[in-house]
């Protein structure tokens, strides 16, 4: 067998080891580009969703304290009703709170017969 004869293969040969190479080499370029590109991406995706966390963290602590001070207000309420019911109690038991009362019922009944 002669260069000759040999020749046309070779040339087949390396023709196609080069384009294979061109290939590999092209492929693995796009493929780290892309793998930057979604490294990049998913810092992106992670920094949004620390910052949603935040906000979220914050609307919960927000509405917590909300929450805590209408508790507050409520029980205020309760023991200023409670404090008031108390002082109207014992006020009533006082003799002079009675005798003022009985006055005052008297007194009306004795303007009724007064007006007819």
């Amino acid at each position: 067998m002669e260069f000759k004869d040999v020749l046309p293969y070779i040339v087949s040969i390396v023709g196609s080891v080069v384009a294979g190479l061109w290939s590999y080499f092209g492929s693995r370029k796009q493929f780290k580009e892309e793998i930057k590109r979604l490294e990049k991406q998913h810092e992106l995706d992670i920094e949004k969703e620390r910052e949603r966390f935040e906000m979220e963290k914050e609307k919960m602590e927000i509405e917590h304290k909300h929450q805590i001070e209408i508790m507050q207000k409520e029980t205020e309420n309760k023991m200023g009703t409670e404090i008031v019911g108390t002082f109207f109690a014992e006020a009533i038991k006082s003799p002079a709170v009675q005798k003022q009362i009985e006055d005052g019922i008297n007194g009306k009944k004795s303007n009724r017969k007064n007006r007819r």
